[in-house]
């Protein structure tokens, strides 16, 4: 990598420090708006003949794409009975809850607040629930859909995901004049479907800044390629590297992006792979004249409470969740490959995830508004821990791998 992306892992190491996730709005509750209805069920052992396929985002058909995008927009605009948002937004706040919990139960409640979603081990399984809910949510709206996954060693991908026939294009609007590289262009997404003139309106409650605790708008933002997170694809050597490793407390944070081990096991902090992602597609500032180094997200993706609005998001933890599914399958199935203890709570293998906690744990109000006013009601019987997800087939899905691993 060039010296410059070097020095933006080590900021995005701490943009996604405050990083968030959670999951899903109906539990067990039938939600009917005409022809709309989502009921969350599983798929237990044995029910898994007829598994929903997820596909590279590259393989899909333009009506494929076409139809997922309108599952979408659906989802951001059905307003379920009783609530202030509609059901994508709901996700959001889902998400930026899991940023700021306080666990309120027997020998976990010192008031503090903790990231429940990413930075430890629960990184993959919370968000392996997250996603399979949301696909479950769009295939409310139309049985057809599955998530596509973005494959970022795939150099054909940008061209695919960010054009106005499907996710929608880079911003505009804003030049950033970068010393000795010149100038780049960012900002509001202009044409699309998820623009702004086109319905894509952002919560302003929901879309703030971490740090200031100040909203950042109702446009979704996007400073694609900008310099340092300016090299794609991924090399997938880096990939193939984060496959390899056998211990699952190397594994995550290697994928995850907050380190990376070399042939010879040397480990260098920084912001690699899923991490560099989110820059890649939200932009980063960077000022080196300070020490330490300040950094500002710019961008939807790279603003990590609220970053689910941008509809890649999907995309981007599918990939995630299918390349751990990938190191499962190679020799790490099951239980003896994630912590039992020692973990933060909530991250530990029997440990209960929130939202799906039956209330044991609660996301603190955020400066603009009462984060709980903005959540669903979730069914005290909604119970998942890590143990539960580990065989994502069980969960009634599985992935058509694309094949990179034939053209090493």
């Amino acid at each position: 990598m060039k010296l410059l992306l070097k020095s933006f892992k080590i900021l995005i190491y701490s943009v996604l420090l405050v990083s968030a996730c959670a999951l899903t709005v109906f539990a067990h509750d039938r939600v009917d708006h005409g022809q709309y209805k989502y009921h969350w069920h599983y798929n237990f052992p044995g029910q898994s003949a007829h598994l929903a396929v997820r596909k590279n985002v590259t393989d899909l058909t333009q009506s494929e794409k076409t139809a997922f995008v309108k599952a979408i927009k659906t989802l951001k605009t059905v307003i379920p009975t009783g609530s202030k948002l509609s059901i994508y937004d709901q996700f959001v706040a889902i998400h930026l809850g899991a940023t700021r919990l306080i666990h309120n139960h027997k020998g976990h409640s010192n008031g503090s607040v903790q990231e429940l979603a990413h930075e430890n081990a629960a990184f993959f399984p919370w968000h392996r629930e997250y996603i399979r809910r949301f696909e479950q949510a769009l295939q409310a709206v139309d049985p057809t859909i599955t998530l596509p996954y973005w494959d970022w060693t795939d150099a054909k991908a940008l061209d695919v995901i960010f054009n106005d026939d499907f996710l929608g294009s880079n911003g505009k609007g804003v030049t950033i004049k970068i010393p000795n590289q010149g100038n780049f262009t960012g900002g509001p997404v202009k044409s699309g479907a998820f623009s702004a003139a086109n319905g894509w309106v952002m919560n302003p409650a929901l879309n703030t800044d971490p740090d200031t605790q100040t909203s950042l708008g109702t446009s979704l933002v996007r400073f694609l390629r900008l310099p340092p997170a300016s090299d794609y694809p991924v090399p997938k050597k880096d990939v193939e590297r984060a496959l390899s490793l056998n211990n699952y407390s190397l594994f995550r944070p290697a994928l995850e992006g907050f380190i990376s081990v070399d042939e010879q096991g040397k480990v260098t902090p920084g912001g690699f792979i899923h991490n560099y992602i989110h820059g890649l597609v939200g932009g980063v500032q960077i000022d080196a004249s300070t020490t330490p180094v300040k950094f500002k997200g710019l961008g939807t993706m790279s603003n990590i409470p609220s970053s689910p609005y941008d509809p890649v998001f999907w995309l981007h933890h599918a990939n995630a969740d299918r390349l751990w599914a990938e190191w499962q399958e190679n020799s790490h199935q099951g239980s003896d490959f994630y912590p039992a203890n020692g973990q933060p709570y909530g991250h530990n293998l029997k440990d209960l995830m929130w939202p799906w906690d039956g209330g044991m744990s609660t996301p603190k109000a955020t400066a603009l508004g009462n984060l709980l006013s903005l959540l669903p009601k979730f069914n005290s019987n909604d119970l998942v821990r890590p143990i539960d997800v580990l065989n994502h087939k069980e969960l009634g899905y599985t992935y058509k791998t694309w094949e990179w691993k034939t053209q090493r």
